[in-house]
């Protein structure tokens, strides 16, 4: 028995001493990338030929490199793998399907901010069809060029070029972009918690035409700062000043401003488009100037995103955001708070809420239905890169609370200077191109309650 102990110890103190070896990577191969340059690549793994990494923590660096590449929205499928040359040495391969990146932009904007919204009340006047082209991967270095022109509700032309590498680690990168928009029909106010429009016939009610450019610096990875400056020049119908005098802050029909903004990013999710695991933190400062000095106003907007996995199948996602804006005038276009873009609460849909702060805390408990499933289409086997689907089905069960601090609250818009809370329960569909269905039942403070469709897609 003695010896037999001693035996076992001895091998149990030689695997400890191997698990504890640091491994070294001999080489990096990567293939399947015809069109992205290795570089790109390259950027995201957390090590480099040569590196040591110790044993026990190979798989997980494996993986984070993965969902790191998974992150450039260039693959639909990447695979990181290890081959051992020696006792202590390891080839890495990284093989990656990539994307259809030259995509013929279809934009049809509806302006009740959902189309659950819309489809109740259809209303063409507030509705635009956009018809440009979005390159996803410029020169195979990730550069995204974006041209559209816009008819409908709105018109106009917009160019942007993001993403520009101005040195070889991509540590820094450049961007500009600039529009032109002509509109016939805009909301002017927020009356019984909904937006309010105003339609003239003939001459526009508003032009708008912007210009900037961006730097961002990428220290590593997971980090990004990005400053950007833009100039603004903005004709307004004097109707919308007819119909609200606090419309933007001044009584002008004309004004050029100068915006400024800021922003710090640390990133340490495993999947950004739809995270299970990491966190997310965002800070971001504007300044917002007008020429004729009727206006100065200046915005914060923290975020804070918790990822966790709480058991076999179960997720938790928690996200608190804010907005704090202070400035010298009145202006209804500076105290856009919920309802708008991203930012709303569950339950509230059909609502947009108006305030200078707003804090929004969103929780949701996510439970996997159907594990990743990759299907093969035979009859698209001519297009590589779309007969190759993949698709994964969660439930969830949600609540949200928020609360918005209007400094001038107008009579009617019941959600503003209170506590609001929503919740509900429903399905999401997470498949390729960074796509997610959402199907939701809501229900808000006030008992009323709907189905709500969202589409989220990084190019349409």
């Amino acid at each position: 028995m003695k010896l037999r102990y001693h035996i076992f110890l001895v091998m149990a103190l030689f695997s400890g001493m191997v698990m504890a070896q640091d491994i070294v990577i001999n080489d990096i191969s990567i293939t399947g990338n015809r069109q992205s340059r290795e570089s790109v690549i390259l950027r995201e793994l957390v090590f480099s030929k040569g590196d040591t990494v110790a044993a026990a923590q190979l798989q997980n660096v494996l993986d984070v490199s993965r969902n790191n590449i998974i992150n450039t929205s260039l693959f639909n499928y990447v695979y990181v793998t290890a081959d051992t040359v020696s006792g202590t040495a390891v080839n890495i391969g990284v093989k990656v399907e990539e994307r259809w990146y030259i995509w013929p932009v279809v934009d049809l904007v509806f302006e009740d901010r959902n189309i659950s919204t819309w489809i109740r009340n259809p209303n063409w006047s507030r509705f635009s069809v956009g018809a440009g082209v979005d390159i996803q991967n410029m020169r195979g270095l990730n550069e995204k060029l974006h041209v559209t022109g816009r008819l409908g509700y709105q018109k106009g032309v917009s160019l942007s070029y993001s993403d520009i590498a101005l040195d070889r680690a991509k540590r820094h990168l450049f961007g500009f972009s600039t529009s032109y928009d002509i509109v016939h029909n805009t909301a002017y106010k927020t009356e019984s918690n909904k937006p309010l429009y105003v339609t003239i016939d003939g001459n526009p009610i508003r032009q708008h035409y912007s210009a900037g450019i961006n730097y961002l610096y990428r220290p590593g990875i997971n980090e990004r700062h990005t400053v950007g400056i833009t100039f603004e020049h903005t004709n307004i119908d004097d109707t919308l000043l007819a119909l609200n005098r606090h419309y933007w802050g001044g009584n002008h029909t004309r004004r050029s401003n100068i915006n400024l903004a800021y922003s710090y990013a640390n990133d340490r999710r495993d999947v950004h488009f739809y995270p299970l695991e990491g966190t997310f933190f965002k800070l971001t400062g504007k300044i917002d100037i007008a020429l004729d000095g009727s206006l100065v106003s200046t915005s914060v907007y923290p975020e804070f995103g918790f990822y966790k996995t709480l058991a076999a199948r179960w997720f938790y996602a928690g996200v608190l955001n804010g907005k704090m804006t202070v400035a010298n005038t009145q202006s209804y276009l500076e105290e856009k708070a919920l309802g708008y873009g991203s930012n709303y609460l569950r339950g509230y849909e059909d609502y947009v809420m108006d305030g200078h702060y707003f804090a929004l805390m969103k929780n949701t408990l996510r439970f996997l239905v159907m594990p990743t499933q990759v299907v093969e289409i035979k009859w698209l086997s001519a297009l590589s890169k779309f007969n190759k689907i993949h698709f994964t089905l969660y439930a969830n069960v949600f609540s949200d609370f928020g609360y918005i601090y209007n400094h001038y609250p107008a009579q009617g818009n019941t959600f503003e200077n209170v506590f609001l809370y929503g919740g509900g329960a429903g399905l999401d569909l997470v498949t390729y191109y960074d796509i997610v269905i959402r199907v939701d039942y809501s229900v808000n403070k006030k008992r009323e309650g709907g189905f709500y469709i969202t589409l989220i897609t990084p190019f349409f």
